[in-house]
Order: C-alpha cells, then structure tokens, then sequence
C-alpha cells in the first residue's frame, strides 16, 4: 500500500495532465456519457485534484468529489472554493443513504484496489445510486504504459501544429512529466501487476455481477490505455 507521503507528492503533479491531450480527451468522453442535467447530484468517486469535477459544475451538476488524498482534495478546493468534497476510503462504507445519487463516475480509481475488494465497492456504488442511475467507470488494462499517453500527445501536437512545436512542447513537459512518469510507473508496480490492473473485460462483468444493467460495450480510451463502461442501475 502506498503512503500518504507518496500521494501528496503525486498530486503536486498530477495537473500537468491537464495540457496533455489524451487526457483532455477522456475527460471530454467521460462528460459526453454522463449527458449531464442541471441539477443532477453526482458522485465523483476519486476526484483527485477536481479536474473532472470542475467540467461537470460547468455543466450544471451538483458535485461530491470523494477522494483519501487530502493533498488532492485541497488542490481542488484552491480552484472551486465552493466545491463539495469529502475525504474518504472507498473501501469503507460510504457515508451516504441509500439511492442518495443520480449518477456516479469513476476514472482510474478502482485498479488500485484488490479484486476482492473492488466487488464490495461496486455493491457500494448500487447501494447509493437511484433506479435507473448511471454510472460510469473508466480504469486502466493490463497493456497499460504510461509513456504511450505522452507519446500519443506528441504525435497529436506534430499533426497540429509541426515539428517546431512538439520539440518544444517536450521540453516544456520534461520536469513534470518525469515525474508523473515515475509516480505512475511505481503504481503499476504496486502489489503484483495482474492483480491490479483490469483485464480486458473485467469491469463489464463486475458491473454485470454487481446489478447494473445496460451495460454498454469497452470503449478504449487514454490513449488505448484504459477502458470505459457506463451502466444502468
């Protein structure tokens, strides 16, 4: 299990994502297969440092940006000073009543938690979500290497803008990127990598064993890195 420590050093971080371009782009998917109403409560189980969270208030939603990283969650609250946040374990139960949300999402969360417990937080998520709620999960595969994400970038920046451009956009990204580079490298590496990281079709089935139904077919996204699921309760 990794620190406390580890994380606040990783959250420092972790925003460089924001100009990388696959990035931008799951958060774009992820917003489209919500379909957002005003006035929609939603849980963002793993918010991180907001960056989804923020995209959704824009389009309406009431937020809860649930994460344990307290280091994450004060970064988030220093861009929405207004923002709903709880520190929590989602491995414990959650401090919510039953059918308390309409929808619920999730990117790159769950494959840092161990198979077993992944079915209890799934249970945890059909508890708290309404009747026909949707959910929307996205975690990293197997075949995940994070220098294929800023690759992918680079390879988007040279077809929009040349040469000139990507050059300096690599030495732009250089100090940070080595570094979420590092910090993503030693979470592939935690515990035993198969036990960790989804198979390919892993998060179907545990939405389908869980309940969920309207389960919709693996959209590869991240650069091909992760898979994305939404589901009915």
């Amino acid at each position: 299990m990794l620190s406390p420590k580890f994380w606040n050093r990783y959250f420092k971080v972790y925003d460089i994502l924001n100009l990388v371009i696959p990035y931008q782009e799951l958060l774009i998917t992820v917003c489209e297969k919500l379909n957002i109403r005003r006035g929609e409560k939603i849980l963002d189980a793993g918010a991180g440092t907001g960056n989804l969270a923020i995209l959704l208030e824009k389009k309406g939603a009431r937020i809860i940006g649930l994460d344990f990283s307290q280091e994450a969650l004060n970064i988030y609250e220093s861009k929405n000073s207004k923002a709903e946040v709880l520190l929590a374990d989602l491995t414990k139960k959650l401090p919510f009543a039953d059918s308390y949300f309409d929808k619920i999402v999730s990117i790159n969360v769950l494959f840092l938690i161990d198979r077993e417990t992944r079915k209890k937080v799934a249970k945890e998520f059909y508890r708290i979500i309404k009747p026909n709620g949707k959910i929307v999960l996205v975690n990293l595969i197997e075949e995940f290497r994070p220098s294929r994400i800023y690759l992918e970038h680079f390879k988007k920046i040279g077809k929009q803008k040349g040469i000139i451009a990507t050059v300096i956009q690599i030495f732009k990204f250089i100090p940070a990127s080595l570094k979420i580079l590092y910090y993503a490298n030693k979470l592939k590496k935690t515990g035993q990598q198969k036990q960790i990281l989804f198979n390919y079709d892993e998060q179907k089935e545990l939405l389908k064993k869980t309940g969920f139904r309207n389960i919709s077919e693996n959209k590869k996204v991240y650069a091909n890195q992760a898979i994305l699921n939404s589901a009915l309760k």
